[in-house]
């Protein structure tokens, strides 16, 4: 038993030290008007980096389309963030923010 209680107590103090899996994620809903909205996003790190991607697709009754990304990326000390957006007619917006942390 003290053998399973150590091994178990090396596991878990390894465990936190391991970078965690990324898993994408996403969802659906549909309105009661027949419209729906989906949501994606998708984060990985590595060497200290954290990359996360979301997305959004907004679709009408009609068949009308809107679409969102975000990017942010976030290493020590500075967060950049990107979003880029279409619209149902085809326009588009783009906005960028860099922040970063001194000390």
């Amino acid at each position: 038993m003290k053998r399973l209680a150590t091994a178990l107590l090396a596991l878990a103090l390894a465990l936190p030290a391991t970078a965690p899996v990324a898993q994408a994620q996403g969802i659906t809903v549909t309105g009661a008007n027949g419209g729906t909205i989906q949501r994606n996003r998708d984060c990985s790190r590595s060497s200290g980096t954290a990359r996360c991607t979301v997305t959004g697709t907004a679709t009408g009754p009609n068949g009308q389309i809107a679409t969102r990304e975000r990017v942010r990326t976030t290493t020590a000390g500075s967060s950049n963030t990107t979003v880029t957006g279409t619209g149902p007619q085809g326009s588009t917006t783009y906005r960028a923010r860099r922040i970063i942390v001194t000390r």
